[in-house]
């Protein structure tokens, strides 16, 4: 018997069918099972399955058969090398292998790690077209078996199904068959690895909206903590997957968060310039305004007169004949002096105490609009060293609110998109 030629050359092409068992994550562990018909193994003497040693196995001929998108692959040897080989009298072959192997699966992880992804196994002969060798699953739909109880830690099998089909390549066409399987993934590690600890972490970024606006220390240190702590997360994340090109649904989460974090800390930037920067320049500004306003109005409100009743020209020089004689009176400071000159019928002037007031006199009134001054200018002073601290409590105020509603309405989006 020649273990190089196939089986029935020259004469139509052999059927062939495989089985297989256990799949353990991206790795396939299986019982390999092939059968095909050797007219040259047929014995009609013993009506008796005959099984053989597997090293026989180098004496007949088995099928090329390989796999396509395998990347590693053994054949378990212990105790002695895992082949059998089973003949039947009618020349039937069954030569089963255990096999593990590791194959490549391509996977879209645009919506890791909400994702679902289809997992394939071709099977496929490497020499022999078509023409001379058939490829089929026996049992049909019943030829995988086991794979509902397999359990994998961060997948479950959802659903599989079996192709049978004809590739076409330069050199002929060439038999594969297919399994592919359906697998989503089990969201409950990200959960409590990533999404959890990140909501909690936007969440305590919030704290700062409530702690005083002059306790520098404490807010900024909060806030960059917690930024640091979010971009510790992506870089950690990033580590374990590969490097590709488009952005998946946990890179958007995550993103989403560090804007929320980094908001945060740039909001206490806003109150602190609000409270230290532009806020008491704005107030300075406007306070120097109205003292301005306020001494024009003094000086275009008309003469002054003071306590007893005579006109005080603060700029001018004021020119009186007395006897033929010119008389000048240069007030400078009306307030300082004690006494006032008046002038009676006869046109002589003479000094008089400023203690009595005559009635009808403006002086009252006048007393009144100095006071109003005086406070308007104490109460411009105190604006400027104290700053309107109702602006910025009310930006805490509104942030307490926004930033909550405005994460909770971005979780809402992203489950509903993600999920559905």
């Amino acid at each position: 018997m020649d273990a190089v030629v196939e089986p029935a050359a020259n004469e139509r092409p052999i059927n062939y069918s495989n089985g297989l068992m256990s799949l353990q994550d991206y790795t396939l562990t299986m019982y390999f099972q092939q059968y095909w018909r050797d007219k040259r193994l047929a014995y009609a003497e013993i009506p008796l399955n005959l099984t053989l040693d597997n090293r026989v196995a180098d004496q007949l001929w088995v099928p090329d058969t390989y796999f396509l998108n395998d990347k590693r692959s053994f054949v378990h040897g212990v105790t002695v090398k895992n082949r059998m080989i089973r003949l039947h009298p009618d020349g039937t072959v069954l030569y089963g292998l255990r096999i593990t192997t590791t194959a490549a699966c391509m996977m879209d992880l645009r919506r890791y790690p909400l994702d679902e992804q289809n997992c394939t196994l071709e099977i496929e002969s490497y020499g022999y077209t078509t023409d001379d060798i058939e490829f089929y699953w026996k049992g049909g739909d019943r030829a995988v078996t086991g794979v509902t109880r397999i359990k994998l830690p961060q997948f479950s099998i959802v659903d599989y199904k079996l192709v049978s089909r004809n590739v076409v390549f330069s050199t002929g066409a060439y038999p594969r068959l297919s399994l592919s399987f359906k697998l989503k993934r089990n969201i409950g590690y990200f959960i409590l690895q990533t999404y959890m600890p990140s909501v909690l972490i936007t969440i305590l970024s919030w704290v700062s909206f409530w702690i005083n606006y002059d306790a520098s220390a404490a807010r900024v240190a909060l806030g960059i903590t917690t930024v640091l702590t979010m971009t510790t997360i992506n870089t950690h994340l990033r580590e374990t997957l590969p490097k590709i090109p488009y952005v998946k649904a946990i890179d958007m989460y995550l993103m989403g968060c560090f804007v929320f974090v980094f908001l945060a800390l740039l909001e206490y930037a806003f109150v602190n310039y609000i409270f230290f920067g532009r806020g008491p320049q704005m107030q300075k500004k406007q306070a120097e305004k109205a003292q301005k306003a306020n001494n024009e109005r003094e000086n275009f409100d008309g003469p002054k007169v003071n306590t007893c009743g005579n006109i005080l020209l603060t700029t001018l020089e004021t020119h009186n004949e007395v006897g033929g004689n010119d008389v000048e009176t240069h007030n400078r400071s009306s307030s300082s002096s004690s006494s006032c000159a008046v002038f009676d019928s006869s046109g002589v002037l003479y000094r008089k105490p400023s203690g009595g007031r005559e009635p009808g006199r403006l002086g009252p009134a006048r007393d009144d609009q100095l006071k109003k001054t005086r406070l308007r200018r104490r109460s411009s002073q105190l604006r400027i060293k104290m700053p309107d601290l109702t602006n910025v409590n009310g930006i805490d105020r509104w942030s307490r609110i926004i930033f909550p509603f405005s994460f909770s309405l971005f979780n809402t989006i992203y489950w509903l998109y993600y999920v559905n």
